[in-house]
């Protein structure tokens, strides 16, 4: 048997590791994909447009976008590049060559005026004490007749349900008292989306609100599962700890609430996302 033949086939430890890559993008973008995030600018698209993705992260939705349009071309953008490799390889992978990517400040994007169809602000604006230059430059980058579709977090809207809620809603209490601690993001963005886009001169707006929600065993399993993760992340505990907005005991003792909250057969999860449409 030759080396080459040895190496081939589920053994070939390259080859494993590709497969495994190539999984974990899959399951990322079947729960963070276009259709899950985007699904309210897909409508609104074409099969020839010219679309930016702007903050689009890991790709996941942008990638999505590509497979809306065949016949145009997608390019995404984002402050840390690190994850470019991985989404151009799978897309090359799938046969999907209208994607592009380039390392870019929301800010100051470096594209001409009136360069694209349609563009995606995605969990972008909360992140970012000047979010109103970001809208400006979107309405700059995106030709007359196109549209631009935003959706930020919107911590107001969120459902907790089942008989042991009160450690989970401590949690989220936490979270957003780091969030404006460290200058993270701003929990309620959401509802000033529709008032960003009006004073950055779009002509027309709208705003609406859809839920993400998780309401079957697995999950509400898997949630409290990764949310009693994130109470043991030692990132998390040196950080509250710091701005004394809470104790290492009490994470750990919200790890286990968010696990009794998990088996509840009465637990139920829903959070808002506040989307806005907007055109020039």
């Amino acid at each position: 048997m030759t080396r080459s033949s040895q190496l081939s086939g589920s053994q070939n430890p390259v080859a494993v590791e590709r497969a495994h890559r190539r999984s974990r993008i899959e399951t990322a973008i079947k729960a963070r994909g276009a259709n899950v995030y985007a699904g309210f600018l897909l409508p609104h698209l074409r099969p020839d447009m010219v679309i930016l993705d702007c903050g689009c992260g890991e790709a996941t939705i942008t990638t999505g976008l590509a497979q809306t349009v065949p016949t145009g071309r997608v390019v995404g953008v984002d402050l840390d590049g690190d994850s470019f490799a991985a989404a151009g390889g799978y897309a090359a992978s799938i046969g999907l060559y209208n994607l592009a990517f380039a390392v870019a400040d929301g800010r100051r994007l470096p594209f001409d005026d009136a360069t694209f169809d349609a563009v995606l602000c995605h969990s972008v604006l909360e992140t970012l004490g000047d979010p109103a230059n970001v809208v400006a430059e979107l309405r700059r980058v995106t030709k007359r007749g196109g549209v631009v579709g935003g959706a930020s977090v919107e911590y107001g809207g969120i459902i907790l349900a089942g008989e042991r809620t009160a450690g989970p809603r401590r949690f989220y209490d936490i979270r957003q008292q780091l969030w404006y601690a460290e200058g993270i993001a701003e929990p309620n963005m959401g509802r000033r989306l529709r008032g960003l886009f009006q004073e950055a001169g779009f002509s027309r707006v709208e705003a609406f609100a859809d839920y993400i929600s998780y309401g079957t065993p697995d999950l509400v399993t898997a949630f409290a599962r990764d949310r009693a993760g994130e109470c043991r992340d030692q990132q998390l505990l040196a950080a509250v700890t710091r701005h004394g907005i809470s104790s290492v005991e009490e994470l750990v003792d919200l790890a286990t609430a968010w696990g009794k909250w998990g088996e509840d057969p009465g637990a139920f999860f829903a959070f808002a996302w506040c989307r806005v449409l907007a055109w020039p």
